[in-house]
């Protein structure tokens, strides 16, 4: 006789099904998903805000830049060249050579110019100052447009080189400093200066050729 039972339901014998039962979402859950959702459809929108002002200023933007680089590539950029220094000796007045160089592709408008002679310590200790544009001297022979090489009246220091600068000089203690600034418009008539320095020093029991100053070269 078979004794086995038997599962007529088509379940195992013993199993017992337990009902689902429902999701249980509180008020505040609900909400939270809702200020979520919200929170990212307002940063989606601020986003394609943004690209939205990109794609319509980037235009207006590239046109900036490609007339800035043509500006920097047309305009006028002065440069100083000093030719020789006097001897220096006791007594003896200071005075320097030099020249303006135009070396950019467009004219540049001669708004003034200063120079000084200073004898200061070697290596340089301290910033040699130079005259603002708006107390620049203007030569009145100058062209006032100019390209290439111009011819400057010499700058000559008021006193001449005292017994002390000399030793300090010749002992490798100062040097002859030449420094100012020039001032100048463009043909886009936009205002520009250049500062200039140059040194000589006492090397091997004479003057040096002029020397570029670590400090106090720079355009604009």
């Amino acid at each position: 006789m078979d004794t086995e039972p038997r599962n007529t339901a088509g379940q195992a014998v013993g199993s017992t099904c337990t009902p689902t039962k429902p999701e249980n979402r509180s008020p505040r859950s609900e909400g939270d998903r809702r200020f979520r959702l919200n929170l990212m459809i307002f940063w989606f929108g601020v986003l394609a805000a943004v690209i939205a002002a990109i794609a319509v200023g980037f235009p207006g933007w590239q046109n900036y830049i490609a007339q800035e680089e043509a500006k920097l590539q047309l305009r006028a950029y002065i440069d100083v060249r000093a030719k020789g220094i006097t001897a220096i000796e006791e007594g003896v007045i200071p005075r320097v050579h030099d020249h303006f160089y135009n070396i950019g592709r467009t004219p540049a408008y001669d708004n003034g110019s200063s120079s000084h002679i200073t004898v200061a310590d070697y290596p340089l200790t301290k910033r040699l100052v130079n005259d603002e544009c708006s107390h620049a001297r203007a030569d009145p022979k100058a062209n006032k447009w100019f390209v290439g090489k111009v011819a400057r009246p010499e700058t000559v220091r008021e006193t001449p080189f005292t017994a002390g600068e000399v030793e300090a000089i010749k002992a490798g203690k100062s040097a002859v400093y030449f420094h100012g600034r020039v001032c100048y418009r463009d043909i886009f008539n936009e205002s520009h200066r250049t500062d200039f320095c140059t040194f000589w020093k006492w090397t091997a029991g004479r003057v040096s050729p002029g020397l570029y100053c670590d400090q106090g070269n720079s355009t604009d």
